[in-house]
């Protein structure tokens, strides 16, 4: 909230890292505007400032290197850039700034209470991610390596009664199911949701076993849009072929058409398949009813 009451006190805009640890979300916290994860829409976004503070991270760069692209987001010669981060005390960083803007005393921007209108029939990405916003209890922990798939989950999630999202911290894949493990073992008595887009999630389907094993209370929902759909974007940037030939042989995952239904059960967890709204709303009330895993296999449009 200190970093909240300084963007009210000064007029700045307090943003995250697209690829974050951890922010703390939801109705009664911080309004945060997540940068963008394309090289040329974050730093359009962050063009628009004449001073860009860091605290607590690095100064954002593009995720992958571009041949005659961009890789710095941020341009030194046109903004002032100050990096708070020679220090462990992040906190004690945002009360410095609190203190020197005077801002102790004024209203933080927070997020008002609005869940997402539920949307109806087949599933797309975008109905997933305000299906799964509007059925997330309280104090869920998000673990969201949606990809591609769950681009509008911020926006959809900002008004959720308060939770815990966690996402991807880099270009390594497959970090979704093992980081719902041990959210789930580090925090008893919270419900743990894994997005999981369906080819990170082949990297380490092990975890369904572990989570099996040790009774963890995680639902696992997969965007099974049966490819490697930002690999294919990425192909596209670089103006290379994402039709016919080896390329995209590697970024298909339809031949064969991997089964998550039956690899859950495989590791004991109990799952099902969904087409519909309707149908994934039903399977996840139950899932959240439940004690221990439980696997939705979402299929995509």
């Amino acid at each position: 909230l200190r970093a909240s009451r300084v963007a009210s006190a000064t007029g700045c805009t307090l943003m995250c890292e697209n690829a974050f640890a951890r922010v703390e979300r939801g109705s009664g916290r911080a309004k945060i505007q997540r940068l963008a994860y394309f090289p040329a829409d974050a730093q359009k976004d962050l063009a628009k400032f004449q001073v860009v503070v860091v605290v607590g991270c690095r100064v954002p760069v593009a995720m992958f290197g571009y041949a005659d692209g961009i890789s710095h987001l941020v341009d030194y010669e046109k903004q002032k850039v100050f990096e708070l981060n020679d220090t462990e005390d992040f906190a004690g960083v945002i009360e410095y700034l609190e203190n020197k803007t005077a801002a102790s005393g004024v209203e933080p921007r927070l997020n008002p209470i609005a869940r997402p209108k539920m949307p109806k029939g087949l599933l797309t990405g975008a109905k997933l991610s305000a299906a799964i916003a509007a059925t997330q209890p309280e104090r869920a922990i998000i673990i969201d390596e949606s990809l591609t798939s769950g681009g509008q989950y911020w926006d959809y999630s900002a008004g959720c009664p308060p939770f815990s999202h966690l996402t991807l911290t880099g270009g390594a894949i497959g970090i979704g199911p093992p980081m719902a493990v041990g959210a789930a073992v580090a925090c008893p008595g919270r419900r743990v949701i894994n997005f999981q887009a369906d080819g990170s999630g082949m990297y380490t389907v092990q975890a369904l076993w572990t989570q099996q094993r040790e009774m963890l209370d995680i639902v696992t929902v997969i965007c099974a849009n049966q490819k490697y759909q930002i690999l294919k974007i990425e192909l596209t940037k670089q103006k290379l072929p994402t039709v016919g030939g080896a390329l995209s042989s590697l970024t298909d995952l339809s031949a064969p058409a991997i089964d998550w239904v039956h690899l859950a059960q495989g590791c004991g967890v109990k799952a099902a398949r969904v087409k519909t709204v309707e149908e994934f709303v039903s399977h996840m009330q139950t899932a959240l009813a439940a004690r221990g895993p439980y696997l939705i296999e979402a299929i995509l449009m």
